[in-house]
C-alpha cells in the first residue's frame, strides 16, 4: 500500500482511528517470540489431546474387560446355581423315597407283630408242651457241656422223650429218633466215677507224712575213737584191712543198692525231706486238678512222677508198695471223656417250632386279608 493511499485512507476515518491503526510496517512484521509461544501451547495441547484419549482408551478396554468378566461369573453362578438345584431335587427324592420305604416296612412289621400277638393268644396246649421240650433239651445239653454230668442230662432227656410221647404228632417222628439215638449213645457212654478218684488222691496225699525216707547211715563214734586207740597194738595187715572197712562203710552213706539193682540218686538231708513231701503232695494235687478238668496227659504225667519220686528217695518197704500199687491203678483210669450232647434234637424241635409259628402267622395274615 502507498503512503498516499494510506493518507487517503486516514482522512476518510478519521483523525480519531487514524492514530489507532498501526504503520504497515508494524503489521507485516509481528514480534518472533510470539509465534514460537503459540507453537508450544499448539503442542502442549496436541500431547493433552493424544493423553486424554490414550486414558479414555484404556478406560474403555478396562470397562469392556469388566463387563466381560461380570458376563462369566453370571454365566457361572447361574450353572452351579442350576447344578445345586438339581442336587437339592435328588437329594429330595432320595429322601422321600427312603422315607417311603421305612413307612412301608414299618407297616409290614407292625402287621407281623400283630399277627405274632393273636397267634400267641391263640396258643395251644401242646404249644406249652413243644416249649417245654425245648426247654428241657435245652437244660441236658448245658448239664453235658458245662459239667461234664451224664446222670441229670440222661433224665432231662428221658423227660423230654415223654413229654413227646404224649403229644402224639406224626410230624415230631424225626425228633423223637434223634432224640431217642442221643439218649442211647449217652446211655453206652462208661462213666468215670471222679469223686471216687478224687478221694483216693485225697487220702494218699495224707499218707505222704507217713512213709519212711532214706536215712543216711550214722557212723559210730565210739568205734572210730576205740581203732584210733588201738592202731598201736595192730599189725599192718589189720591196720589196712580197717582203713578199707571204715572207707566202705562211709560211701555206704551215699550210694546203696538195692536188689532190683537200682541206685538212689541221693540221699537227701533232713532239711530238703520237707520240700521233697511238700512236692509229692502238689503233684498229687496236680492230678486231681487235671482229673476235674479232664486233662489226660496232665493227670497221668503227674501220677508218673510221684511214683519216681516214691522209687527214688523212699526204702522200697510194704507201705511205699501199697502206694505205688494205688498209683498204678489210678493212672489206668480215664478221665477224659467224649459225652454225646442232645443238639441234634434240640435244633430239630427249635424248627418245628418256628416253621408250626410261621404257617400259624401266614393263617391269621391271610384271613385278615379276607
Amino acid at each position: 500500500m502507498s503512503e498516499q493511499q494510506h493518507s487517503a485512507n486516514v482522512n476518510d476515518i478519521g483523525p480519531m482511528a487514524a492514530a489507532a491503526i498501526p504503520p504497515a510496517a508494524t503489521i507485516n512484521n509481528p514480534p518472533k517470540k510470539s509465534r514460537t509461544g503459540l507453537k508450544i501451547v499448539i503442542v502442549l495441547l496436541f500431547l493433552l489431546a493424544a493423553a486424554v484419549s490414550v486414558f479414555l482408551w484404556l478406560q474403555h478396554k478396562a470397562l469392556v474387560n469388566m463387563q466381560t468378566s461380570f458376563a462369566l461369573q453370571a454365566t457361572e453362578n447361574t450353572a452351579q446355581r442350576r447344578a445345586l438345584e438339581m442336587q437339592v431335587t435328588d437329594a429330595l427324592a432320595k429322601q422321600q423315597q427312603q422315607l417311603q420305604g421305612d413307612y412301608t416296612e414299618l407297616a409290614q412289621r407292625q402287621e407281623s407283630t400283630a399277627a405274632r400277638v393273636q397267634a400267641l393268644t391263640n396258643i395251644t396246649r401242646d404249644d406249652w408242651k413243644l416249649t417245654e421240650v425245648s426247654y428241657l433239651l435245652r437244660m441236658a445239653n448245658q448239664r453235658i457241656l458245662l459239667e461234664h454230668e451224664t446222670g441229670n442230662a440222661l433224665a432231662l432227656a428221658e423227660s423230654a422223650n415223654t413229654v413227646l410221647s404224649e403229644l402224639e404228632n406224626a410230624d415230631l417222628f424225626p425228633v423223637r429218633k434223634k432224640l431217642a439215638e442221643e439218649i442211647q449213645s449217652l446211655k453206652m457212654v462208661t462213666k468215670v466215677d471222679r469223686e471216687g478218684i478224687y478221694l483216693q488222691l485225697l487220702a494218699l496225699t495224707q499218707q505222704i507224712d507217713s512213709l519212711p525216707l532214706i536215712e543216711p547211715l550214722v557212723e559210730d563214734e565210739e568205734a572210730d575213737a576205740d581203732a584210733s586207740e588201738e592202731v598201736t597194738t595192730t599189725t599192718f595187715l589189720e591196720k589196712v584191712k580197717n582203713l578199707g572197712l571204715r572207707t566202705l562203710h562211709k560211701l555206704s552213706g551215699y550210694v546203696r543198692v538195692r536188689d532190683q539193682g537200682r541206685r538212689v540218686d541221693a540221699i537227701l538231708p533232713p532239711e530238703d525231706q520237707m520240700y521233697l513231701k511238700q512236692n509229692l503232695r502238689l503233684m498229687l494235687e496236680q492230678a486231681q486238678t487235671g482229673l476235674l478238668r479232664e486233662e489226660q496227659h496232665v493227670y497221668q504225667a503227674s501220677l508218673d512222677k510221684a511214683q519216681n519220686w516214691i522209687r527214688d528217695y523212699y526204702p522200697l518197704n510194704e507201705q511205699a508198695e501199697i502206694v505205688l500199687n494205688d498209683l498204678e491203678q489210678l493212672k489206668k483210669n480215664i478221665v477224659q471223656q467224649a459225652l454225646p450232647d442232645f443238639s441234634g434234637s434240640a435244633s430239630l424241635i427249635k424248627d418245628y417250632i418256628q416253621q408250626k409259628d410261621k404257617l400259624v402267622i401266614a393263617r391269621h395274615g391271610t384271613e385278615q386279608t379276607k
